[in-house]
């Protein structure tokens, strides 16, 4: 089982997102945990700092947010994501448009969101979210 460090972030009034850096392609990349969100997302914007040559294509099923209508979004693959000890290769991931989503988190001096990592790979990696030890348990019960 691998035991990931997570940060807690405090949010008014009384909420609280969790954060986690991994890297993607041996490049940092700051990770919402998100266990709300069905899929992982990666910045459109950012994309090309982390896979050279991304082949982005149109995602075309029907992609939404909380509070908004549908998002335009894309798919790539990612060759590698490491998270702890723990690497995922070739894995297919949408890509947004998250400039909103940082831009709120710049106002209140938080750092950039990179990914979110969604109900998608934390179930795929069997992941449990330990708030009172502030961590993220992989493999858990395998």
């Amino acid at each position: 089982m691998y035991r990931i460090p997570l940060t807690l972030i405090d949010l008014d009034p009384g909420g609280c997102h969790l954060m986690m850096h991994a890297r993607v392609n041996g490049f940092k990349a700051n990770i919402l945990v998100d266990t709300g969100a069905s899929m992982s997302i990666m910045d459109l914007s950012r994309i090309e700092k982390y896979v050279e040559n991304p082949g982005i294509k149109k995602f075309d099923k029907f992609f939404t947010g909380v509070g908004s209508g549908k998002i335009e979004a894309y798919i790539t693959s990612i060759p590698e994501i490491s998270i702890g000890g723990l690497e995922i290769c070739d894995k297919s991931i949408i890509l947004i448009d998250m400039s909103e989503i940082n831009s709120a988190f710049a106002v209140y001096d938080l750092p950039r969101i990179d990914m979110v990592l969604g109900g998608d790979l934390l179930l795929e990696l069997n992941a449990v979210v330990d708030y009172p030890g502030r961590c993220l348990m992989l493999g858990a019960g395998t």
